[in-house]
Order: C-alpha cells, then structure tokens, then sequence
C-alpha cells in the first residue's frame, strides 16, 4: 500500500496524473498544493518574525494557559512512541510544543519549532495546514504528504474553537510514519475538544471576573469557614489594604455585633445596612454593606459581601436630593460697576477654600452667589448642599446637620444617618440664615469648623470631613453677637470672608435690566405671548421702593404681565396691583388696631399674608411659614380664610 502510495504521489507531482487510489480529501489537498506552487521537494517550515510571534502569543495566551496541561497529559500517554504534541494558532503558526527526544534531530532539520508556520502555502498539506484549511479533525501518513520531506512522517491534528465557534488553534500528534497508530487520531480529536471545553469555561470565568471587577461596589466572597477567597478590584481601594491583608481579614472580629453565623448560615437571612463604619485592622471604613448567603442544595456554603464606599453613595443621595448648584456667575445679572467689581472679586474668592460670609438683605440672591461661588471652585463637581438653618426646628437641628448613630434615639434608622456635613463632604455646605442657628449648638458647629470632623448624635468617634462653608444672612451679627444670640469665636470663622451684596435700591442702574430679564423669561413660557414694558411703568418701577428686592421685583413683573391685558405692560397695571396689596394690607392693620390681638389673629394674619405673597400658592406659603400643607388647608377652613379673594389681589 505504501508502495503504491509513493507511486501515485510521483505520477500527480512529475506527470500531474490524477490518481484513482488516493483519498479525495488527500488529492483535493494536492491540487490546492499544486496551485499554490509549493516546491514538493522540500517541505521545511518557514519562521515567522519575532514580532509577529510575540503577537500570536499574545493573542492566543489563554489557549496556551489551556491547552498546556492537557498537552502535557497526552504526551504521558504517547511519550514512549515516536511522537511530540504541538499546539498552533489559527494561522498554523506553532505556539507551543513538548517534542519527543527521539525527534529532536528531526524537527531542527524540518524547522518543526516554536515559531514556524505549518499550513499548506508554506510546507504542502499536512495534518496541521489541512486541518486549518478544512477546519476538520484529518489525520496523514507518509506519502500522503506533497512534500518529499515529509514522508517519513505521520500526523493527526484536530481545530480549536472558541465559544462562539470561531477557529482559534490546532493540536497535533506528530510522529514517525512507521509507528503510525489509529488511536492516535482518536487523541487528536478528544484532546481539542477537551481543550475547547476547557477554553469555554475559562472565557465564561473571564467574562464573570469581568463583571466582578466593572461593578463600582467592592464585592467580596467568604466561604463557609468565614474567609475570604475572593474579591473584585474595588474592595482594596475601600478597605484601603493590601490583597494579602484583605484574605486575612478575621470576619468574626469585624461582625461581632452582627451574628454573621446564625443570622446568614443558620436562618439564611439577608443583613443590610445603608450607612455602617467597620472596624477592621484598626481602620474604620465607611460604606453601606449588604451580606447574601450563597444557598446551594438548601446549603449555606458561604456568602457575597457587598460594600459601598460612603463617599460614593452620599454622593449619589446628594444627586438624588437635588444637592447641587444650578448657577455661575454668569447667570448673575447687573450693569451696576459695583455689583460687577463684587463679582470679580468673588470669583476669585471663589478658588480658594475659605469660608465665606454673605451679608445682604432678603431676595438680592444669596444662594445664588454661594452657588456661583461652588462651580467657580475646585470642588464644583462634589455636592452642593443648600440648609436653610431657620427652617430646621431647635430639637432637630443636632441630627439634620450633623447626623446620628442606629439607636441614637427613638425612630433613628437602622444603621444611622448621614447629617448633611457628611452629605456635602468634597463639595460645599451652604449655612443660610446661620444667625437663626441655636445658640447651644453654636458650640458644636464651631468645633466642627476648626477641626474638620463630625460626631453624630449618640456615636463615639470623630469623621474626617473636606467641606467648603459659605454661609449667609440678613441679620446684623455683630449686633447678634452684643445681644448674646450668636458667638463671637463662631462669627469669626466664619466671616474669613465677607461678600455684602447691595439691595436692589442701590443699584437702580439695575432694576430695569433685571425687570427685562423676568419679562423675557415669562414671554417664553408663555409662546402665544410677546409683551413688553411701556415707558411709563419703567418709570413707576424706578420709583418703587423694592424693600423685598429682586424677589420683590420678580413677583411685581410676574403679577403685572398676567394682569395685563395687551402686549403693552404700563403703569396702570401695575399701580393697581399695588394699591390692591397696600389697601388689603392698611385694611387688616386698621381691624387689628381697634381690637384686642389674640395668638389666634396673628396666626391667621400670617396665613393671609403668606398667601398674598405668594401669589395665592398655598404649597410655597405652607412651605414660608414652614407647616405642612395638611396643616396650613386646615388652618384655612379653621379661620374661614377666603384664599380666592387673596388670590385676586395677590
């Protein structure tokens, strides 16, 4: 048979005579051979550049991680035989091989090394090119090889495929053509498919580990004994520890108040916790933590830990808050020279890291200049977090702005919350109307302030805090501070410094541009109109005293253009709506002048006052006067307040 071969092999190479005994996968593999011009006479494997084999590498080191152990096994099996195993790529370049003593010899002189390309254009068919060619399993022997230099020579080679079923290698049994063996081929075939299920699972390992390290939580794995085996990139930069540090972490020690063991292995219950400080190795880690038990077989056989870093989540609850500032000083309008030279000189305030006092009158635009101040610094993408100090009751101020430990006091949730020092930490706190601030708590704010660290009600140790203070008021504090309603070391630090915007009468050059503004801003909402300012309400505005400033000039612009019948805005509509508010307010003045005042008529004349200045919105008065609105429609229907009436006139 041999023989024979030999004979057909010498008719199709020296008289291109098609041969009838040949395997048709054999003569399809010569014919391609023939066109591609290879020299049958020789046969020896071409190196490729050390470049383009330190790519192949590369790009195939997981085949190679893969593929070396079972390799390895397969030449256990073959090793008394004539035989090497060799791994290429899918270009037939060798990336891995454990040649057999015997063959050493011969695979130098066929060049049959790491780095030579085996497929057909280069060396004529054989197993390792054919194979790639037909991306099928093939085995030859001897003279079924084009070149002569092969003949002594017999293969079986099987492709590689990845998950997606993309060609990715060929393993090869090579050997002597006189200990050709049958089974031989069977080991070809099982050992690429083994390889490709093992490559299968190393991707499916790869994507998950992926996953695990994408995940901006820091995820870590215990087993059953309480250690941990596994976490993704995220928990070393939480924990701040090293790898090794972090597998010696002793769960019991950190989770000694939490019964880990019987809440997550004995009951397979969740713990959840939104806001926890551990103490691990002697450092205390800030996060939000949740513990799942991993149930397999109705087994608990360890559990996934979840950590947040608290900077991250307070970050994210301060998105979601709305703790951020909307303004630049680009919105701040003004052709007043000393407004624009207060702006200057603000912005580059703005860059440092002082604390900073604003001193105005109600509605000149505090916040927005604490906004403008926050975006023109380095800490404009940290939060904005805005506290009215007036607005937070005496009882409660403690635990709004500095916050407070799990079972601080009755109703504290589980875990404790964050005060909103914590929620502004890398960005700015805004204190307005800080003169309201309680007098006892003055004390803890300025220590606060001088050492950059809070301490939750009911908790035990300082945080570290990086917070900007702007802080605001229409109060005189000096004369506060005379009085002994505000403390004199407080005022001073916060007044390093100071930001005193002029009201609104003192720069008249401004009320026009501004009225402009509001008047544009309203033409907009409202498309079907195009409205505009007569020269005889300009003048009339000009004469306003504007006591609320530019919150009382935005509400005068707002009531003139709905009471306007035309485009045309002038001084009637908005003389009428004055004398409307003044003669509603003389009136009510004149009835509690000529009777006795009880808790009872102030109480109501507030109501009536807030409705009026807010236009007749019932939720922005609620909110003035700080009531709920359930509370402010009972007081309505209590008192027989007719809210219509005050609408009309508002």
């Amino acid at each position: 048979m041999s023989n024979t071969l030999k004979e057909n092999w010498e008719k199709f190479v020296n008289v291109k005579e098609t041969p009838k005994n040949v395997r048709p996968l054999i003569l399809e593999a010569w014919e391609r051979c023939a066109k591609l011009k290879v020299d049958f006479l020789s046969g020896k494997g071409t190196r490729v550049s050390d470049k383009v084999l330190k790519d192949s590498l590369y790009k195939r080191k997981e085949l190679i991680e893969v593929a070396g152990p079972i390799m390895k096994d397969v030449f256990e099996i073959v090793k008394n035989t004539s035989y090497s195993v060799v791994l290429t790529d899918e270009k037939g370049i060798i990336i891995d091989l454990i040649i057999n003593k015997d063959l050493e010899k011969n695979h130098q002189q066929l060049n049959f090394v790491l780095g030579s390309i085996w497929d057909e254009k280069n060396v004529g068919n054989n197993a390792i090119g054919t194979c790639l060619a037909l991306d099928k399993p093939v085995q030859i022997i001897g003279a079924e090889h084009y070149c002569e230099y092969h003949h002594r020579w017999t293969c079986s080679a099987a492709p590689i495929h990845n998950s997606k079923g993309e060609l990715i290698g060929c393993f090869d049994l090579s050997g002597k053509a006189e200990d050709v063996q049958t089974h031989t081929y069977g080991i070809a075939v099982s050992s690429a498919n083994s390889i490709e299920k093992q490559f299968t699972i190393l991707e499916s390992y790869k994507l998950l580990d992926t996953t695990f390290d994408s995940i901006l939580d820091g995820l870590m794995i215990m087993n059953s004994d309480l250690k941990i085996y596994k976490f993704n990139n995220q928990v070393p930069n939480i924990l701040k520890m090293e790898d090794d540090e972090i597998y010696n972490i002793n769960i019991t020690e950190v989770f000694k108040d939490f019964d880990i063991v019987n809440k997550i292995f004995n009951n397979k219950q969740k713990i959840k916790y939104s806001d926890i400080t551990l103490m691990i190795n002697d450092k205390k880690v800030e996060c939000s933590l949740n513990i799942s038990p991993i149930i397999l077989s109705d087994d608990v056989i360890g559990a996934v830990l979840v950590l947040r870093e608290a900077k991250q989540f307070r970050k994210e609850i301060s998105k979601l808050a709305g703790f951020r500032a909307n303004y630049t000083f680009n919105n701040i309008i003004t052709k007043n020279d000393k407004m624009k030279d207060l702006i200057n000189t603000t912005q580059k305030i703005a860059k440092t890291n002082c604390s900073v006092l604003i001193e105005a009158e109600s509605g000149t635009g505090k916040e927005l200049f604490a906004q403008a101040i926050h975006n023109e610094s380095r800490r404009k993408d940290g939060p904005f977090v805005a506290v009215n100090c007036s607005a937070i009751p005496k009882e409660l101020f403690e635990s709004e702005i500095f916050g407070y430990e799990s079972g601080s006091f009755t109703g504290a949730l589980k875990g404790g919350r964050p005060g909103k020092f914590e929620l502004a930490n890398g960005g700015t706190i805004f204190l307005d109307e800080i003169g309201e601030v309680p007098l006892e708590m003055q004390a803890k704010l300025l220590r606060v302030l001088d050492n950059n660290r809070v301490v939750r009600v009911g908790g035990t140790y300082e945080r570290d805090l990086d917070v900007r203070v702007v802080s605001a008021t229409n109060r005189n504090l000096i004369d506060e501070i005379s009085k002994g309603f505000f403390r004199q070391d407080l005022y001073y630090r916060l007044n390093v410094i100071n930001v005193r915007i002029p009201p609104l009468r003192k720069r008249k050059d401004d009320i026009i541009e501004l009225a402009k503004f509001f008047l544009n801003n309203l033409n907009e909402e409202n498309e079907s109109s195009n409205k505009y300012f007569s020269n005889n309400f300009e003048i009339e505005l000009l004469k306003h005293p504007l006591t609320g400033n530019v919150r009382e000039l935005k509400n005068i612009i707002q009531s003139a253009y709905y009471l306007a019948d035309k485009d045309l805005i002038d001084s009637y509509h908005y003389g009428s709506n004055v004398e409307s508010n003044e003669t509603f307010y003389k009136e009510s003045q004149n009835k509690y002048e000529l009777s006795s005042i009880t808790l009872k008529d102030i109480e109501k004349e507030s109501i009536v006052q807030a409705i009026a200045t807010n236009n007749g919105n019932i939720k922005k008065a609620a909110e003035e006067l700080n009531i709920s609105k359930a509370t402010i429609y009972r007081k309505i229907k209590s008192y027989s307040i007719d809210v219509n009436s005050i609408s009309k006139l508002a």
